[in-house]
């Protein structure tokens, strides 16, 4: 008892010394029948109900952006407690029609973000909570994937070992891929511009102890492990592909609380930088240490630098292609190599969201950037 006693005074005093009343969420767009252009769009939010119970109540609605320069403020249709009724999952829902086909990115942006060790400022209004769904209305029906965590899996332990299954579901079968990535905040406070968070560090770079990694097929992510107790924000990018053509790009941030519980601990492993923003597909004997597919910076305005790293000798090509799906440059690089590198100079593109693909030894990765 006394133990147990001590355990729940330790959560209570890093949730008052670490939270507010906003957590993460998500944003998931479907169809409406009878129409190819009107989508209902969904925005799922996780709140904390023990400190941030006053406010969780308080927020009744939101502000959306639609990506075709329309916004709207959308009403809360449900609030559901977990099960041990710290926190709650909250739907924000309304119907929106696009004028025409094309690529759409609904997001919206929140201040009172829940302070987080490895977001500098996150206490402030300067980083608010923001998330963003991309997805395309051309010539296709498609529901975003639905993610879904388990509330009470916030709370990890000190020194142990955490697994987590971050796995979505997607109600036409199609394939999802996982990936790592920076969380959004925006400058504007209203979400209809946003960037990364450019200093934010991945749990593990804080300390430089342990690995933090995300595995890209099943959305299982392993931190192996802890050593710093506090409040970890998290985000993963969960892409969704058709025939291999990329349709979706789901945003999702969560948090990692770390307290010191009872339970073995864990051999800490050598420190790893964590893998970011790879998606993957049509990868049988794939494993996420298998490549290293990096861009930056992104956003960018001139020169985008590439560099992927292999565990093996490979082959690779590259291609960048733009929202229509023309290809607008491509290199190949024949001779076999652990490291290949590549300067693409896009000074003279259109701002917008454009795609680079590369192909590996045959495998297929792609990484969205945003040209400002």
């Amino acid at each position: 008892m006394k133990t147990i006693t001590i355990l729940l005074l330790v959560v209570c005093s890093i949730r008052m010394s670490y939270a507010t009343h906003l957590l993460g969420g998500y944003i998931q767009v479907k169809p409406v029948a009878g129409s190819t252009l009107t989508y209902e769009i969904t925005a799922t939010l996780y709140l904390d109900e023990i400190r941030g119970t006053a406010a969780a109540s308080a927020m009744s609605s939101l502000s959306l952006c639609f990506g075709d320069g329309q916004s709207a403020e959308v009403f809360r249709q449900s609030r559901i407690l977990s099960t041990n009724k710290e926190n709650s999952v909250n739907t924000y829902r309304m119907v929106h029609t696009y004028s025409g086909p094309g690529t759409y990115t609904v997001s919206t942006a929140i201040v009172n973000r829940t302070p987080s060790l490895n977001i500098p400022n996150s206490s402030t209004e300067q980083e608010p909570l923001t998330l963003s769904t991309t997805f395309l209305t051309t010539g296709l029906s498609n529901q975003t994937p639905n993610l879904s965590v388990s509330l009470t899996n916030f709370t990890i332990g000190l020194n142990q070992r955490a697994t987590l299954s971050l796995q979505a579901t997607d109600t036409e079968g199609d394939s999802l891929v996982y990936a790592l990535t920076r969380p959004l905040t925006s400058a504007s406070g209203t979400g209809c511009t946003y960037r990364a968070v450019t200093a934010y560090q991945f749990p593990n770079d804080l300390s430089r102890q342990g690995t933090f990694k995300l595995n890209s097929r099943t959305g299982e992510l392993i931190w192996d492990a802890p050593t710093q107790q506090g409040y970890f924000s998290v985000a993963i990018t969960v892409s969704e592909y058709r025939n291999g053509v990329l349709i979706s790009q789901t945003l999702e941030e969560i948090p990692l609380i770390v307290v010191d519980r009872p339970g073995t601990p864990s051999v800490i492993p050598p420190y790893e930088p964590a893998l970011t923003g790879t998606v993957v597909t049509g990868l049988p004997e794939y494993r996420d240490e298998d490549v290293s597919f990096s861009v930056f910076p992104n956003p960018v305005e001139d020169r985008l630098q590439v560099l992927i790293q292999t565990s093996n000798p490979s082959t690779v090509s590259l291609q960048l292609i733009d929202a229509g799906g023309r290809k607008l440059h491509e290199i190949a690089f024949r001779e076999a190599a652990r490291q290949h590198e590549q300067v693409i100079g896009m000074g003279s593109l259109s701002p917008g969201v454009y795609l680079l693909q590369a192909t590996i030894a045959g495998r297929v990765m792609v990484q969205k950037i945003l040209k400002k």
